[in-house]
């Protein structure tokens, strides 16, 4: 109900009496709606880019009717453009930034369109009409950053239809610059002030027989049940849809069924046949896309194979080594290269023995060297042993090189001062060789001594060299002379040679005495 005032017989009524009535009708009404906390665009002022070329400013769809928080009705029956290239204070919106931005509040608020001018008693000018009106208003807030820019606060007095995001450099407003997630859309009553009746619930329970409390105790219901905080399901209770190897049509079946096939040993069905693998690519040896049962037997055969090869088996690079003592490096194939190169004898232990006094191999080695080369009356062939020689009529008895060396010098002079020579015995005293041309004679050095006999041979051979011969006896021989001069009272001679042949030879001559 509304204030009402009592009109009475004959009262002579004033303008301020009769405005006065319909002033309470008229809150009368915006009380109901404010009280019900009925609020917002009830329908229509939709904001799209203009059309048809987007510009700074907004088209919003009609009819549109709305209620601000006073209950005042605001209401337009044809489309509106709103431009934001200014503010409500007549501002430029403009983002100075490139990369800036700033954020526009569109607002909708009550307002009375004042006609029908006429003149009261007072000669004064006043408008008979006040109808219902509206106006759009267009706020600013500070330009920032990207992402750092604050939206306009909204107005307790006004309706928020949009916000509108100005972009650096950007002359027109887009779709994607129009944000309606503030937007104060129509709301018939507040939650707190529609009832429930909670005595038959058995989960809900909120803290008062309200719909906006009932609202809350879902919500917080609903958010401990979907963070597994309380009122969670119970696995046999949820559907399972069988695919794959599982066969159960619950949550807990599933499991169950999926954990026991996953632990069967059982041969020709392990749980690892159950579980795939994808292809493993490798050298020298790879694995197929398969299950892991089958991949792990692969495996098995490659190490099988593997531990039982008698022969490369491993690259003895690939082979670790821990160094030790003077090999440094740390695989199999560098150490035996580090051998290689620096295995020397002074790095290897000898045990000093009999005469040798040193500790390594080249210590001992050199003492040997030293030993064996002195011409000293203990050393040298004195330190070299020897077994006995047998023979007939001259034998040596075992002992020292050098013992055995001089027996066979003690028997060579008594065989020489002995009758054992005689003229059966021929010695050289004479071998010289010349390259003698064609139908030439060469004179070689004087022999001091006369040789009983003179024999000579010759070299033939191919121009590379190749298939040498020695002729004693052969087709050039005829046409080959060789003689000696006997000299000083045939003490001595002048060996001569002559090549009669039409080629050059290389002859040798050999000069013997009979002994």
């Amino acid at each position: 109900m509304a204030d009402r005032v009592s009109f009475y017989y004959r009262q002579r009524v004033s303008e301020q009496e009769l405005n006065l009535a319909s002033e309470l009708l008229e809150k009368a009404d915006r009380n109901l709606a404010a009280d019900l906390g009925v609020f917002g665009v009830v329908g229509g002022a939709v904001p799209t880019p203009h059309q048809p070329v987007p510009n700074l400013s907004l088209d919003l769809t009609a009819p549109a009717r709305a209620y601000d928080h006073l209950g005042q009705r605001i209401f337009f029956g044809t489309g509106q453009t709103v431009g934001v290239a200014r503010d409500v204070s007549g501002v430029a919106t403009d983002v100075i930034n490139p990369e800036g931005e700033r954020w526009l509040g569109v607002f909708l608020r009550f307002d009375r369109l004042l006609s029908d001018e006429r003149t009261d008693g007072n000669s004064q000018r006043v408008f008979f009409r006040q109808d219902e009106s509206f106006e759009i208003v267009v706020r600013q807030g500070a330009e920032a950053g990207p992402g750092a820019a604050v939206r306009v606060p909204l107005q307790e007095d006004e309706l928020l239809l949009c916000d509108v995001r100005r972009v650096g450099g950007t002359d027109r407003v887009l779709a994607e610059h129009i944000d309606v997630s503030r937007r104060q859309t129509f709301v018939f009553s507040r939650g707190d002030s529609v009832g429930v009746f909670t005595e038959l619930w058995r989960i809900l329970r909120p803290a008062a027989p309200q719909l906006q409390a009932t609202l809350d105790d879902i919500d917080a219901l609903f958010t401990r049940h979907f963070g597994g905080e309380a009122q969670r399901h119970r696995s046999r209770d949820v559907d399972h849809t069988p695919t794959g190897f599982v066969t159960a049509t619950t949550v807990q079946g599933a499991i169950d069924e999926t954990a026991a096939k996953l632990a069967s040993a059982a041969d020709g069905s392990p749980g690892a046949s159950l579980v795939g693998a994808d292809a493993v690519p490798g050298l020298p040896r790879a694995l197929a896309a398969s299950s892991i049962d089958a991949q792990l037997s692969t495996l098995l055969g490659y190490l099988n194979a593997h531990l039982s090869a008698t022969s490369a088996a491993h690259n003895a690079a690939a082979i670790r080594a821990l160094p030790h003592n003077w090999l440094t490096s740390e695989s199999v194939q560098a150490q035996l290269q580090e051998l290689v190169q620096g295995l020397r004898a002074d790095r290897i232990a000898a045990t000093a023995y009999r005469s040798l006094a040193g500790t390594t191999v080249h210590a001992q080695l050199r003492e040997l060297l030293d030993d064996l080369i002195s011409t000293a009356e203990t050393e040298g062939t004195a330190l070299i042993g020897g077994a006995a020689l047998t023979g007939s009529p001259r034998n040596v008895a075992a002992g020292s090189l050098l013992a055995q060396l001089r027996g066979i010098v003690n028997q060579l002079n008594a065989h020489l001062g002995s009758a054992d020579h005689d003229g059966r015995y021929a010695r050289r005293v004479f071998l010289q060789s010349q390259n003698v041309e064609s139908n030439a004679t060469f004179d070689f050095d004087v022999l001091n001594t006369v040789p009983d006999v003179l024999v000579y041979s010759y070299d033939t051979y191919n121009s590379d060299l190749t298939n040498a011969k020695r002729w004693f006896n052969g087709p050039y021989t005829p046409n080959i002379r060789v003689w000696f001069d006997k000299l000083a009272g045939n003490q001595s001679v002048r060996i001569h040679i002559q090549n009669r042949n039409t080629l050059a030879l290389y002859i040798t001559v050999y000069g013997y005495e009979v002994a």
